[in-house]
């Protein structure tokens, strides 16, 4: 993905990536969105209830799948997106929105028939919600020399986000469908990572606004206090630092491979079967191939274990002291009236994974709690933002 011939479409790819994270509290350092730019979410309902059940890994198969499908239509652009746990956040060119769209419904078509899973997906022009005061900033992070992620501000993507998440959304897509999506640079083949301080612990902290409140200022506070938490900074609290596991059982991965595609025999599905048999021999063995040892090596600084899409996002593996001092700040922050946050404890991560090639770039990772993570921290933060509502 890069440059194409429209100005408007290369605004993404022109910005320049920012090297230290800490930065990314500061609303100094992101770019306005142009207004002919749609905003595109998609969202599992009843996701709560399938992690439940114990179907978190589906849950984050079909929420990095949106992300894949959107960059196989999009192959020759460079745009922003996030991965949420149970969907995704997605910034596109005007003229390139029906295109995704479709393709994103034929994915929400093969979501309910080979994962009996409801798919949403919204769009929304940028310049509609501007009209009422709500806009969005992008910034461009280097998680890696040769790997970067975008990162959001702006109360464009939260007000989105409340009018998708209503029952009858005036910005649900309900249009044509692209039959058999390419997912073929969607891979969940590894096993998750353990812990090795003790917890997992997801974390999405929202900064609120007034009463001498300002949500860049939160942050920017909360970053330097979370980084000063860990001897190493949160970099060293990356779950993906810990031991790549090898890949899961050949026999699940291909009942899981059968459902990313259409029902027969496919050359795309051929190649993909042949591709989890030979990485998974290969991986497995530890067979000293140069770019295989490259690219477990460089897995780490491709994740993307925190984050900014107008609220902050992590994934840590904290000490068990590290928890108590964790929840301890957001609390007196909660209690202060500067956030609302949510947290999933638990004693893996899971790897769900892009991959366009096995060299530097080629490839990032998304990182969430397992038993839930971002889904679950999303629905405590729900809660207490219902009680806080409640109490005033």
């Amino acid at each position: 993905m890069g440059r194409t011939d429209s100005e408007s479409e290369n605004f993404y790819y022109k910005l320049r990536p920012l090297t230290d994270f800490s930065d990314l509290a500061d609303l100094s350092h992101y770019t306005r969105v142009p207004p002919d730019w749609w905003i595109i979410l998609t969202d599992i309902r009843g996701s709560t209830r399938a992690i439940r059940e114990g179907r978190y890994k589906d849950v984050n198969t079909l929420g990095a799948a949106t992300i894949a499908v959107a960059r196989k239509s999009l192959s020759d652009l460079e745009f922003p997106f996030a991965f949420g746990g149970d969907g995704a956040t997605l910034l596109v060119p005007d003229a390139r929105q029906e295109a995704v769209l479709a393709s994103l419904a034929g994915l929400r078509d093969l979501a309910q028939n080979n994962f009996g899973m409801e798919l949403r997906l919204a769009g929304v022009r940028i310049s509609e919600l501007e009209k009422i005061g709500a806009g969005v900033q992008v910034a461009k992070f280097a998680v890696s020399e040769t790997c970067t992620i975008a990162e959001f501000r702006g109360d464009a993507l939260r007000l989105a986000e409340e009018q998708f998440k209503q029952a009858a959304s005036p910005l649900e897509y309900r249009g044509p469908a692209i039959p058999d999506p390419d997912l073929s640079g969607l891979s969940c083949r590894w096993k998750p990572f353990q812990t090795r301080n003790g917890v997992m612990l997801t974390i999405i902290i929202e900064a609120r606004a007034g009463d001498g409140h300002e949500p860049s200022a939160t942050f920017s506070r909360l970053v330097r206090q979370i980084e000063a938490l860990f001897p190493g900074g949160m970099a060293s609290a990356n779950p993906g630092l810990g031991e790549l596991r090898g890949y899961r059982p050949t026999g699940n991965l291909l009942r899981e491979e059968s459902r990313l595609q259409k029902s027969g025999l496919s050359i795309r599905r051929l190649v993909r079967i042949f591709e989890i048999l030979v990485a998974g021999f290969m991986f497995n063995r530890r067979i000293p191939v140069p770019v295989l040892r490259r690219y477990t090596r460089d897995t780490p600084s491709h994740c993307d274990f925190r984050k900014f899409d107008s609220s902050f996002r992590a994934v840590l593996d904290c000490s068990p002291e590290q928890v108590l001092a964790l929840e301890g700040l957001l609390k007196r922050e909660y209690e202060t009236g500067s956030i609302f946050y949510g947290t999933c404890p638990s004693n893996e991560a899971l790897m769900t994974c892009l991959v366009e090639g096995l060299n530097p770039g080629e490839h990032l990772h998304f990182i969430d709690g397992s038993d839930g993570g971002y889904a679950m921290a999303a629905e405590r933060m729900k809660i207490q933002k219902k009680g806080k509502t409640s109490d005033t």
